[in-house]
């Protein structure tokens, strides 16, 4: 029962995550806020919510076909950049002498995901009643849960490996080459 209420506890610390960054991700490396499994919990809400979003966004903005919808597809569409993201940047910054662990990148960067949870939601209901003149309303929606997420993984980054903010962009940018280097070894 612990287990479950430290994991409860550290899923509702990332509300304090994504409106307060600097000092979020600061704790939640130092003070050990977040766990593993909430972070996993993260990620697991992100493919749930990745999953309905491309089978039930209404027909305006759905250029899916429900029939041919994969769900093993969507898993590895949201499972699989990620980890590589979490592999990547462990190496680069590991060689770059980075503070953070795997496990705090893991953690920093799925707490940095939460955005995509909270907006998404509200877009896919939101498109079940938007017509074709109001999509910008959507697509703003959809902007702001991409950039927010970016902000909060740049942040994350930032404070796990003790960067400042020329080292974080230059190793993010060094961390998506490394991406490429594996998905291209793969």
């Amino acid at each position: 029962m612990h287990k479950w209420t430290e994991t409860l506890k550290a899923l509702n610390f990332s509300r304090f995550v994504i409106f307060h960054p600097f000092k979020g991700f600061w704790e939640l490396k130092r003070e050990k806020r977040g766990t593993v499994l909430s972070a996993s919990a993260i990620i697991l809400a992100v493919i749930i919510i990745f999953v309905i979003r491309r089978q039930f966004t209404g027909f305006v903005l759905n250029n899916n076909d429900p029939n041919e919808m994969n769900v093993l597809f969507q898993i590895c569409y949201v499972l699989c950049p990620f980890l590589v993201w979490c592999i990547a940047n462990w190496s680069v910054t590991t060689l770059m002498e980075g503070e953070g662990t795997f496990r705090d990148i893991y953690i920093a960067s799925a707490y940095a995901l939460v955005p995509l949870v909270l907006l998404n939601v509200p877009m896919v209901l939101l498109s079940q009643v938007l017509v074709e003149n109001e999509v910008t309303i959507y697509t703003l929606l959809d902007s702001i849960s991409i950039i927010w997420t970016a902000f909060l993984l740049i942040i994350g980054i930032m404070t796990v490996h003790q960067y400042s903010m020329f080292k974080t962009i230059a190793t993010t940018v060094i961390t998506l080459v490394a991406m490429s280097v594996i998905l291209v070894i793969i």
